[in-house]
């Protein structure tokens, strides 16, 4: 009996001696935190803008004069950063002839030219009608409608607001039995807005 109760008492004494002893306790990692840089956030809160047609096109809306085949006013508004409506009231006199009225709207798709900062090329089409009145009384006027094309340049000058345009807009009659005109468009010089 003596021996069973040395080993409790020694078993005992381990145990007290054990539960005296401080075992290290580990700290858990600090969390480490990672602010995001400055150029991250200015960019996430750049990207929440709505984008400006008139920035990336480097205007809204222009009006101005076009020349070449008679003497036009012009007015293009882009409807998105790439499309555009133009909208062409052209005058134009045959000495001793007549004169020639025309109204045009067309549709215009513009492209940024590579390594040529503020030059686009643009294309498009549209409808025209047309209103010529000759000198002579014994010819009656002449009315037509059409289709037209359009193939051209624009220049947007950097520090002040215009735009300078060079383009062909060639034309299809459908009625006063047809046919195809190339002398139409022009050298167009237009206020950026």
């Amino acid at each position: 009996m003596k021996t069973i109760f040395t080993i409790i008492l020694c078993a005992l004494a381990i145990n007290i001696s054990a539960q005296t002893k401080k075992t290290p306790v580990k700290k858990p990692a600090a969390k480490t935190v990672t602010k995001p840089a400055a150029k991250t956030t200015a960019v996430a809160k750049a990207s929440t803008k709505p984008i400006s047609y008139s920035t990336s096109n480097n205007y809204k809306t222009a009006v101005g004069v076009k020349f070449l085949y008679g003497i036009s006013l012009t007015a293009k508004h882009f409807l998105k950063e790439k499309h555009a409506l133009e909208g062409i009231f052209t005058y134009r006199g045959f000495n001793g002839l007549g004169t020639q009225i025309g109204v045009s709207v067309a549709y215009e798709y513009h492209q940024p030219i590579n390594g040529a900062p503020n030059l686009k090329w643009y294309v498009g089409g549209g409808g025209h009608f047309e209103y010529f009145s000759f000198d002579d009384d014994l010819v009656d006027p002449a009315t037509t409608i059409g289709a037209l094309g359009v193939l051209g340049l624009e220049y947007k000058l950097k520090s002040i607001p215009i735009a300078i345009s060079a383009d062909w807009q060639p034309v299809f009659t459908f009625n006063s039995g047809g046919g195809f005109s190339a002398e139409n468009g022009g050298i167009g010089v237009k206020y950026t807005f």
